[in-house]
């Protein structure tokens, strides 16, 4: 391998943590379409991200949490549902033609991508919309929906912080910056099942993920120390753009 790949690498690197410590969200985005193109099939390139997830996302939950922002409580209760089905989708997707993987993954991102596009153009803040809804009955909704967020995170690599962000929005009334630190360590721990999983299966790149990992590792650190002084406009934006690219990259790998 030469310096540029080291380098494309790096900068994957730095792209993910910066995701993930701005916005509390998965770099798997980033992640599976470069590793896929190092030649890694799709599953090894999902497992290899998850490794990255996990890595990096742990600096980003110290980071909210000596703040004081981080519900623990709610965090592992969301965290457990995804661990089950983190296991459970790994094992789901190294049986799954590698073609229609990547066609979801795609759909996915460009679902994603048209979201977040909608939001920069209208401008759309993020507001907390708490169901009228018991508290206990809350926990109860939280680790039920985090099963389908782990399944997800099995068989495409998306560790759900986005999705996990969207649970506390809907269940528990919070700050943003609360709901972004507790989504995160949601994520790490839904990362950790799934990663565990597809290491068993022997489908992770060690040397890459770790590479990537502590790249993303210094990046995450230094975005979630800066990530509330951005607009939160700017953030859909980046985030609309970097979906469509990645989605679409990801897509010429079969066509």
């Amino acid at each position: 391998m030469n310096a540029l790949f080291y380098v494309i690498m790096a900068l994957v690197g730095l792209a993910v943590g910066a995701l993930t410590g701005i916005t509390g969200g998965s770099g798997v985005i980033v992640v599976v379409p470069f590793l896929l193109y190092t030649g890694l099939d799709f599953p090894s390139s999902v497992g290899s991200s998850l490794l990255v997830d996990l890595i990096t996302s742990s600096v980003v939950v110290y980071q909210y949490f000596r703040h004081g922002n981080v519900n623990w409580r709610f965090a592992i209760t969301m965290g457990a549902g995804a661990v089950i089905g983190a296991w459970a989708g790994a094992r789901i997707s190294v049986s799954l033609p590698q073609r229609l993987l990547i066609y979801g993954f795609f759909a996915f991102s460009f679902i994603m991508a048209a979201e977040f596009l909608m939001r920069a153009v209208k401008n759309v803040m993020v507001r907390i919309n708490r169901l009228r809804i018991r508290e206990r009955y809350a926990y109860i909704i939280a680790m039920t929906a985090s099963l389908g967020v782990g399944l997800i995170t099995g068989t495409l690599g998306a560790s759900g912080g986005m999705m996990f962000f969207m649970l506390s929005m809907l269940l528990f009334s919070a700050d943003v910056r609360l709901m972004i630190g507790t989504a995160t360590l949601s994520m790490m721990l839904s990362a950790t099942s799934g990663a565990a999983s597809y290491a068993l299966l022997g489908r992770i790149d060690i040397a890459d993920s770790t590479i990537i990992g502590l790249v993303s590792l210094i990046s995450g650190f230094l975005f979630a120390s800066y990530a509330h002084r951005l607009s939160q406009r700017a953030i859909n934006a980046f985030l609309s753009v970097v979906f469509l690219l990645m989605g679409t990259v990801t897509l010429m790998k079969v066509i």
